[in-house]
């Protein structure tokens, strides 16, 4: 059995907006280097496979991952994964990961893992698998980090964003001049005037618009 740690404590975001991201599962699983969720159960069993390179030796499990438990109040997550590779090898993982809340809308990563390996990887590559579960556990405490950050400059970028204006339309703009100034118009009309003397009068109006545009 191996057991590795990792701490990223340069988080530069709000608790909050890292524990999104950590209890979102699908989301986490493409913080860690190889693996991919190819199935979703349920909240809280999927499946998926991780590709793992050990020395000469490189190595696909496909099993099943599980969030054994969720602590939201102190932001603690647990997670188990359980995979076989064909060439024999079988591999599980117990990772506890929690944040802690840095203030000044900063955050700390804390993880512990422990790898249990069977089978022919235990003979190929024993003295490698320690250092590389915590290479792997590196690279996935800064695409954590990467994550966060993109996720919070994005939030900024479209709290700073301003609604487009609408263009102006000048031939709407025209028409609804030349109805108001119609309608004013013809309400002072005398209702005996005659249907020529009101055409005109309309024919006027829409020259003077015109010559005025």
């Amino acid at each position: 059995d191996w057991s590795s740690d990792v701490c990223s404590s340069d988080l530069q975001a709000p608790v909050a907006d890292c524990w999104q991201l950590l209890s979102d599962i699908p989301r986490l699983a493409t913080c860690m280097p190889g693996a991919s969720i190819t199935h979703v159960n349920d909240a809280s069993h999927f499946e998926g496979c991780v590709m793992v390179s050990i020395g000469p030796v490189r190595l696909q499990f496909t099993g099943e991952l599980e969030q054994v438990a969720i602590d939201t109040s102190n932001r603690t997550l647990v997670l188990m994964a359980k995979g076989v590779d064909k060439k024999g090898s079988s591999a599980m993982m117990q990772l506890t990961a929690s944040l802690v809340d840095k203030q000044n809308q900063e955050s700390a990563l804390r993880g512990h893992a422990e790898i249990t390996v069977n089978g022919p990887l235990v003979q190929l590559g024993s003295r490698m698998i320690g250092p590389v579960s915590d290479v792997i556990l590196c690279q996935f405490a800064e695409q954590f980090r990467q994550k966060v950050s993109l996720s919070t400059e994005a939030a900024d970028m479209s709290k700073d964003a301003e609604p487009p204006q609408p263009a102006l339309n000048a031939t709407q703009l025209l028409w609804l001049t030349a109805r108001r100034v119609l309608s004013g118009t013809l309400a002072k009309e005398n209702s005996s005037s005659s249907g020529v003397r009101k055409e005109s009068r309309i024919s006027s109006i829409w020259r003077s618009l015109y010559r005025k545009s």
